[in-house]
C-alpha cells in the first residue's frame, strides 16, 4: 500500500523542475497574446453540475466524465472542457450585455478516457471564447490570434484545423448513422485519427458519394 502511494493514478502525472517552469512560461506567453486582443480572464469551478455538460452537443461523451455526488445527492462532474462552463457563466453574469464578450481562460480539465492511447486524463487547457459576434471578422480574429499565440509560444511548424459541429451533424444525419456510430466517429475525429476515420467510413453501408 505504501509503495502504491508513491505513484500517480493511471492517466495523470507530476510536472516539476524545468518542465514545470517551461510550461508556466509557455502559458504566460500565450495569455499575453490573448490580453493584447482585448480578452479578459475568467475562472470557472473545477466541478460543475452534470447537466452543464451532460446534454451539451459536441462535448465529451457522458461515459467519459468523472462523476460523483455532493451531499445533497446532485450529480457533479469534474469539468472536461471549458466552453460549457463559460457559456453557463455568461448566461448568469453577461446576459444583459449587448456588446461582444471576449474571455480567456487557463486551467485543468478531466476526461476519463476509456482507452488512453497516450492521452492524459488530466490536462491543462488555455483558450478564449468570443461571444456575441457571428461575423467573418470574428472568425478571422480567432484564427489570427491562434497563429500569433503559437508563434509566441515558440512554435513555427504547425497546422491549424477548422471545423464546425453543425457541418458534422448535417453529414451524419444525411448518412443516417445511428447514435453509437456517430459517437465512435466523433471520438476518431477528436483524436485526429484520420486513418481510423477512413477505415470506419469504408466499412459503413453508404453510397460512394456520401463516403467522400
Amino acid at each position: 500500500m505504501k509503495e502504491r502511494l508513491l505513484h500517480t493514478p493511471e492517466g495523470v502525472r507530476d510536472i516539476y523542475n524545468d518542465e514545470c517552469a517551461q510550461k508556466k512560461e509557455m502559458i504566460s506567453r500565450i495569455e499575453k497574446v490573448f490580453h493584447s486582443y482585448g480578452y479578459r480572464d475568467i475562472e470557472t469551478p473545477t466541478m460543475e453540475y452534470f447537466d452543464v455538460f451532460g446534454y451539451e452537443i459536441g462535448t465529451i461523451p457522458s461515459r467519459e466524465l468523472f462523476k460523483f455526488f455532493d451531499r445533497e445527492g446532485d450529480t457533479m462532474v469534474l469539468r472536461p472542457d471549458f466552453t460549457p462552463s463559460i457559456a453557463r457563466a455568461c448566461s448568469k453574469y453577461f446576459l444583459e450585455d449587448k456588446q461582444t464578450i471576449r474571455l480567456c481562460y487557463e486551467g485543468n480539465t478531466f476526461v476519463n478516457h476509456s482507452s488512453l492511447q497516450g492521452r492524459l486524463r488530466e490536462s491543462t487547457q488555455t483558450g478564449v471564447e468570443l461571444i456575441g459576434d457571428e461575423s467573418a471578422d470574428a472568425d478571422a480574429e480567432i484564427i489570427a490570434m491562434v497563429i500569433e499565440s503559437l508563434k509566441n509560444a515558440g512554435l513555427n511548424d504547425f497546422q491549424i484545423t477548422l471545423g464546425h459541429v453543425g457541418y458534422f451533424s448535417a453529414l451524419v444525419r444525411d448518412a443516417g448513422l445511428d447514435e453509437e456510430t456517430q459517437e465512435q466517429l466523433k471520438d476518431l475525429i477528436r483524436n485526429r485519427n484520420v486513418f481510423g476515420v477512413e477505415k470506419m467510413i469504408s466499412l459503413l453501408d453508404l453510397d460512394e458519394g456520401k463516403k467522400k
